[in-house]
């Protein structure tokens, strides 16, 4: 169970001293000694550092969770695009103070001695920490706390912020809060349909396979997202299952066939039912990941392998995908490349408070990590 109190951009010094004040209001309204409040707003304040200072810019999310049978935690999350952290050595267990001394290792360092619980995960795709400290709350005062926190938290901002400030908040919060009724969905889907259609049209009238290729991406691109509005509009919810859902995406492949190359895709989800918003994002990269392995995994090869999976582990999404073509050569970053596809798949990953890695070895191996609440 989560209860989201705030979600905020970073990306200035600015950002950090509203953050600061933030967190200040929220430990007072949980009810956290002076002491502790300080600690904890601390911490919050190295870790926004680090994803602006090393991750040029990310996001924060603030919540009130209850993990399966245990106590309540206020939990922050902070995740950047940046590219990882290099050569971290393991986290010790021994005691260590967040001060006396600088860099990113001892920072995180502090954070994680502080914290009741802490999670980090890094790569060339990202940085993704989360910290759990216990709040001095029963389960029936969560719900109410975390909305007078979200309430503080909405006055602070309106308040002290610049205009630019409030229009990247109100953008954040827009994506957080984003509703989708059963009408939109009807239209949309059915709009996106149509240019679907006008784009396979024009994808059989192209005289060049490049062309053809480039107008096949786009249309499974557009494609991805009317499935996702049709199975929104039949399923009366909105969440979408997995399964169903990247089998519809995976099956759209069948556009880059050709004679001499068979691939054969493999699609295994639990019974996994994911919200709208990730839904969509999950399409769009799967999309990607398909459409960049025909164009490049199995070049000179007459037939070849993909493998997509989807299941849930405690509380993540873990999402996977995997090639058996030619892999990647010494040196290639394709996670940091600055492509409209992977600038897609970086951006769909940030924006649900994700992590990937990227391994090309044998073959292309993309590992993604999604929280299972977003708020």
């Amino acid at each position: 169970m989560a209860h989201t109190i705030t979600f905020l951009s970073l990306t200035t010094p600015e950002d950090i001293k509203m953050l600061r004040e933030i967190f200040r209001a929220i430990t007072g309204v949980i009810g956290f000694k002076p002491f502790l409040s300080t600690r904890l707003t601390t911490c919050a304040l190295e870790l926004a550092r680090n994803v602006i200072e090393h991750g040029k810019g990310g996001h924060a999310q603030v919540s009130l969770v209850e993990p399966r049978g245990g106590s309540v935690m206020l939990r922050m999350v902070f995740t950047d695009q940046g590219p990882g952290i290099p050569d971290l050595p393991p986290l010790p267990e021994d005691d260590r103070a967040l001060s006396g001394g600088q860099g990113l290792g001892l920072g995180l360092d502090g954070v994680r001695h502080m914290a009741d619980d802490f999670d980090l995960q890094t790569g060339r795709g990202g940085t993704r920490v989360r910290a759990d400290f216990a709040a001095p709350l029963d389960r029936a005062e969560m719900a109410a706390c975390a909305t007078s926190a979200a309430d503080h938290c909405d006055e602070i901002l309106m308040r002290q912020s610049s205009a630019e400030r409030r229009i990247r908040q109100l953008e954040a919060d827009l994506d957080e809060r984003e509703l989708m009724i059963g009408e939109v969905h009807h239209r949309t889907a059915n709009n996106l349909t149509m240019i679907s259609s006008l784009l396979r049209m024009e994808q059989r009238r192209a005289k060049t396979p490049e062309t053809q290729d480039v107008l096949s991406s786009l249309s499974i691109r557009v494609e991805s997202m009317a499935r996702m509005h049709k199975l929104l509009q039949t399923g009366g919810a909105e969440t979408v299952g997995a399964r169903a859902y990247l089998s519809q995406i995976s099956a759209l492949a069948e556009t880059f066939n050709r004679p001499g190359l068979d691939v054969k895709i493999e699609v295994e989800a639990d019974g996994t039912a994911v919200p709208a918003r990730l839904a969509l994002d999950l399409g769009l990269i799967t999309g990607e990941l398909i459409t960049n392995a025909y164009k490049h995994a199995f070049v000179g090869r007459r037939s070849g392998a993909i493998r997509i999976s989807l299941v849930t582990e405690g509380d993540m999404i873990r999402y996977a995908f995997r090639d058996d073509g030619t892999g990647l050569s010494e040196g290639e970053m394709p996670e940091r490349s600055g492509s409209l596809g992977w600038r897609m798949i970086r951006g769909s990953v940030a924006g649900n408070m994700g992590h990937m890695t990227v391994d090309g070895s044998d073959g292309l191996s993309i590992q993604i990590s999604f929280p299972t609440e977003l708020g």
